[in-house]
C-alpha cells in the first residue's frame, strides 16, 4: 500500500482543460484525465453537443478522434458534422466506425501522438458489438492517464440505459445531462459558474415554451379551478 503526505498531495500537479467563454461558463476548467459520459433522450441534441465539444477541443489543440458507431458515415452524420462547424482544412478530427473492439482501441492509443481525447457513440453500441464490459473501459482509462474518454449514452427514464452505462458512469469523472437542448454539468467536483451549456438556443426556446403551455393548460384544466 503507497500513502502519502499531505505535502506529496499539495505538491501534485494538475493539467486543467483551458476551456474558454461559453464552455468554461458551464464546466470551468476540468482536469485533463478520465472517462466522461454524455447522456439524455433521442432528439434532445445529444449527438450534436458532443461534436461541438469535439470541434471545442480539436481547436484548443487537442488531438481528437469521434467514433460514430451508431451513425456510421451516414448522410445524417455528415449533416450533424456540417451542421457542428466541423470542416476539412480547418478541423483535425480523425474518425473510425470499424475497428474489432477494446483491444484495437487499445493498440491503436498506444501509439505516439494518438487522440488526447476519443468521444464513442454510444456506449450500448459499444457494449452490444463487441461485448464490452465496465471493467475494460475503466482498465482502459487507468492505462492512458492522460487521455479523456468520452461516452454518449442513451437513458431508460433519466438514468442511463443498461448495467455497463450505469457502472461506467459511476467512474465517471465529468456527467453532462442533455434535456431541450440544455446540457447540465452533473460531475464530481465544481463545474462552470453557469453549470450549463445552450446547445441551440432557437431549440431551447421553443421546448421551454411549450412546457410552459402544457403547465399552463394542466392548470387551467385542474377541477379546483374549474
Amino acid at each position: 500500500m503507497k500513502v502519502l503526505s499531505l505535502k506529496n498531495v499539495e505538491d501534485m500537479k494538475h493539467d486543467p482543460i483551458p476551456f474558454e467563454g461559453e464552455w468554461y461558463q458551464a464546466f470551468g476548467r476540468p482536469e485533463r484525465s478520465g472517462i466522461w459520459i454524455i447522456y439524455g433522450k433521442s432528439g434532445q441534441g445529444k449527438t450534436h453537443f458532443s461534436l461541438l465539444m469535439a470541434r471545442e477541443f480539436d481547436r484548443m489543440g487537442f488531438r481528437t478522434m469521434f467514433i460514430p458507431l451508431e451513425m456510421g458515415y451516414s448522410k445524417d452524420f455528415k449533416e450533424e458534422i456540417w451542421e457542428a462547424g466541423i470542416r476539412s482544412g480547418i478541423s483535425k478530427i480523425i474518425l473510425s466506425d470499424s475497428f474489432d473492439g477494446i483491444k484495437d482501441l487499445d493498440e491503436y492509443l498506444s501509439r505516439q501522438r494518438s487522440p488526447d481525447v476519443i468521444f464513442i457513440d454510444s456506449i450500448q453500441y459499444f457494449v452490444a458489438q463487441f461485448g464490452v464490459r465496465a471493467e475494460d473501459v475503466i482498465a482502459l482509462r487507468k492505462k492512458y492517464r492522460s487521455k479523456i474518454f468520452i461516452f454518449i449514452s442513451h437513458v431508460d427514464g433519466r438514468e442511463v440505459d443498461g448495467r455497463v452505462a450505469y457502472d461506467v458512469k459511476r467512474d465517471s469523472f465529468k456527467r453532462i445531462y442533455i434535456d431541450k437542448f440544455k446540457a447540465t454539468y452533473m460531475g464530481r467536483g465544481k463545474g462552470g459558474p453557469k453549470g450549463y451549456y445552450i446547445i441551440w438556443e432557437e431549440g431551447y426556446q421553443k421546448m421551454n415554451l411549450e412546457l410552459l403551455k402544457d403547465n399552463a393548460y394542466e392548470d387551467n384544466d385542474y377541477p379546483g379551478n374549474q
